[in-house]
């Protein structure tokens, strides 16, 4: 039996009387299993597993689908109803860009964290770039810590991005396609120090995010259209 604590990303009906859950776990990773929960009682209540619940989970099995056979809730996120877009689109994310059975805890506790923020409604877009930032940063495509020349930033060099050589400068002498993410050399600047980054940064981040993560998933993110990114 393997144990972990972990949030549901996503469920849907399974059989007659079971759901099949897309969960994100600290030490395991993205996992799918099969639950049959009780309405009220049981060592798998129904409303556990819903998303946003910080639950400590027990399941037995191996393969792409284990079973559940326990889900405690330990605590869970009051998003209010207005920001619970915001939180379904990070789980979209998570389903579509990351690997079942491989561990990530750092992603895990910067899951964690984006969900506890969410309900600052003042900051919550930045929370989400926030995130794909550094979720870019641990599947190994980080666009934080690029070193740039002053000259570069001076001139407000151009750079692209592409899932096999990350960021690179374009040659001007050659055309680029709309499809290519394409980032100027003060914004790279700017998202080493996201803390203080300037309002005017965050706008020119958005349609940046939007297109390499639509580069490394030919899957269109549903919520994404929903909340207008």
């Amino acid at each position: 039996m393997q144990k972990s604590f972990g949030y549901v990303l996503n469920r849907r009906p399974f059989r007659d009387t079971s759901l099949l859950l897309d969960i994100f776990t600290e030490d395991y990773g993205r996992i799918c299993c099969v639950a049959r929960p009780a309405k009220k009682r049981g060592k798998i209540v129904k409303g556990n597993t819903e998303p946003f619940r910080y639950l400590h989970l027990q399941w037995i099995g191996k393969g792409d689908v284990q079973t559940l056979v326990e889900a405690d809730e330990r605590g869970r996120h009051e998003i209010p109803p207005s920001e619970l877009m915001m939180g379904l689109y990070l789980n979209e994310l998570l389903l579509l860009l990351t690997q079942q059975h491989m561990p990530q805890n750092e992603l895990f506790s910067a899951y964690k964290y984006t969900l506890h923020k969410l309900g600052d409604t003042q900051i919550n877009r930045q929370i989400l770039m926030r995130f794909e930032v550094y979720m870019l940063h641990i599947m190994g495509f980080p666009i934080d810590n690029i070193e740039l020349s002053e000259e570069a930033i001076k001139q407000n060099v151009k750079y692209s991005f592409s899932s096999a050589e990350g960021i690179t400068e374009i040659d001007m002498n050659y055309p680029v396609s709309s499809d290519i993410p394409i980032i100027h050399a003060q914004l790279l600047h700017q998202i080493k120090d996201m803390q203080s980054m300037d309002v005017k940064y965050w706008a020119e981040l958005r349609p940046f995010l939007d297109k390499v993560i639509s580069s490394l998933s030919p899957r269109v993110i549903n919520t994404r259209k929903l909340l207008k990114l």
